[in-house]
């Protein structure tokens, strides 16, 4: 008898139990861990092992805050390709912006975004491209030059709040006021000079970023700014919905279980943030409607509320308003304000670059200035090292450094120089790819606002990240510049920051944004 045979017969004389579980088994194998049936040829590709074979590598590294970094470290370790997950490809080349993310490669949106559904999909989440296009046109009006001009007073308006309200702190050198940080006062007042008050900036810029988008988004800021303070938890709602979104959005058939995770209170807690916002978001447009009839206010719901349905005429679905325009309210709020702290925070951490941009802002606005006085528009939009402060920012502290998954469409792609199936999910590592010596130059990890205001700033355009790129890039990009350009103005040419504690770095988090989680700081006026 041959060995072949001896094996058959031994085989065959197993029972019947053995036999299911060897079938289980395979089956296990087969299913479970893609990585053993080389799921759309990936296996060619390095990677964690555990990644290769679960999406669960990706929900711990977002549950434990450190996306970005962690896939910075494979990148450093392995390339410009990784595997990250067993059906997802993170793809660090330069030229992966234009491939992956640009116009006419027909990629559609993954299911990550499934996580950030709140009342229905909408313009940021859709994973349909005919939806999108619709959504886009109902949106796009909103935010062309015309619509632009008629927000500008609500920033204005902020601006001068915040303005008013850090003149009030100087002058009473509130420090008493500190108490986000749980310390006693008196290792404040220690370190505090005449002339100064002590404030939280990430706190402070949150509550800015938030009245502004009240007002353009619900016709009413929220108030925290003249208060001092969150009233209804919004800003904390927003920072746990988007961290559970993240995490979620790695595995997002959980999302409906994540309330019942009784073994981590964070899923819990993120899913009642989200709802929560929801609701909030459903209230602030049925409190809008009520003052729809006034011709002076041409707010994004002015615009939501008379627009037409592209598709079937008449005024757009109830459901369709609340969710464009909660979607309107997450995008331009958190994000902006973690823009402002984080230019805060380098502004401090780089004195040099602090000098030059006062210098600017001195020449452009030179003194006496006008009480409580806000920069217009028109006055700061094209002051070259402003813009370069923004940029240089948002590249080293992108707003969502996390690469953006995208689904490789029929018939297959090739990506900088690779050939992926149809099916295959791969995304642009937004930290790493800012970082790279091949677009950046050798000094690509320094701040230098100075590379934004040479001959290349067209070039480096084409590999910055700071809202995504191609067709479904942030649409709301301007009105954030002009925020932005607006606040840095103003804010660095009437005031100084200094940190409380020298000694302390920055703490960052990552949700599904890149966060200062505080920002103890010093303010003073400018002489």
């Amino acid at each position: 008898m041959s060995v072949l045979d001896s094996v058959a017969n031994g085989l065959l004389s197993l029972p019947m139990w053995a036999w299911g579980t060897g079938a289980l088994l395979v089956a296990a194998i087969y299913w479970i861990f893609p990585f053993f049936r080389n799921e759309n040829g990936l296996k060619r590709f390095p990677g964690p092992l555990t990644a290769k074979v679960s999406d669960l590598w990706m929900l711990i590294q977002a549950r434990k805050h450190r996306i970005s970094l962690t896939i910075d470290e494979q990148h450093q370790a392995h390339g410009d390709f990784v595997r990250i997950a067993p059906n997802h490809v993170s793809v660090a080349h330069p030229h992966s912006i234009r491939d992956v993310l640009g116009h006419g490669n027909g990629f559609l949106k993954s299911e990550f975004y499934y996580a950030f559904d709140n009342i229905e999909d909408n313009i940021f989440t859709t994973r349909d491209r005919l939806k999108h296009s619709r959504k886009r046109k109902i949106v796009s009006h909103m935010f062309s030059p015309k619509s632009m001009l008629g927000f500008e007073p609500y920033i204005t308006k902020a601006l001068a709040i915040y303005g008013s309200q850090m003149e009030a702190m100087i002058e009473t050198g509130k420090a008493g006021r500190y108490v986000e940080l749980g310390r006693v006062d008196e290792r404040i007042k220690e370190r505090q000079r005449k002339g100064e008050a002590a404030l939280d900036a990430a706190k402070w810029s949150g509550f800015l970023a938030f009245d502004i988008i009240g007002d353009l988004a619900f016709g009413d800021p929220f108030g925290f700014t003249a208060a001092g303070f969150d009233n209804v938890g919004f800003i904390t709602k927003l920072r746990d919905r988007g961290e559970w979104c993240a995490t979620v959005g790695q595995m997002p058939w959980i999302k409906t279980w994540t309330p019942y995770f009784f073994f981590d209170p964070f899923f819990s807690t993120g899913s009642k943030a989200a709802s929560a916002l929801g609701r909030m978001g459903m209230a602030a447009v049925d409190k809008r409607r009520a003052i729809a009839g006034d011709p002076d206010r041409k707010d994004i719901l002015f615009y939501l509320l008379s627009a037409s349905d592209p598709e079937k005429g008449g005024m757009l679905p109830d459901n369709e308003i609340k969710a464009e325009a909660l979607t309107q309210l997450i995008a331009g709020s958190d994000t902006t304000g973690n823009t402002i702290t984080h230019v805060i925070d380098m502004m401090i951490l780089y004195p040099q670059k602090l000098r030059k941009l006062q210098a600017e802002l001195d020449s452009a606005f030179p003194s006496p200035l006008p009480e409580n006085w806000v920069s217009s528009f028109a006055e700061c939009k094209d002051l070259p090292y402003v813009s370069g402060v923004i940029h240089e920012t948002l590249r080293l502290r992108t707003t969502v450094s996390v690469g953006l998954p995208r689904v490789v469409s029929k018939g297959g792609a090739k990506v900088c120089g690779e050939f992926f199936e149809a099916g295959t999910v791969l995304s642009t590592p937004t930290y790493t790819t800012h970082r790279d010596a091949r677009v950046w130059g050798q000094n690509a990890l320094e701040y230098e606002p100075e590379r934004w205001t040479g001959n290349d700033r067209n070039e480096l355009e084409k590999h910055f990240l700071g809202f995504s790129y191609g067709p479904r890039a942030c649409i709301g990009r301007n009105v954030a510049f002009m925020e932005l350009k607006k606040t840095v103005a103003t804010l660095f040419r009437r005031f100084e920051y200094r940190r409380i504690f020298p000694d302390d770095g920055s703490e960052i988090r990552e949700g599904f944004h890149f966060k200062v989680q505080e920002l103890p700081v010093f303010i003073h006026r400018r002489t």
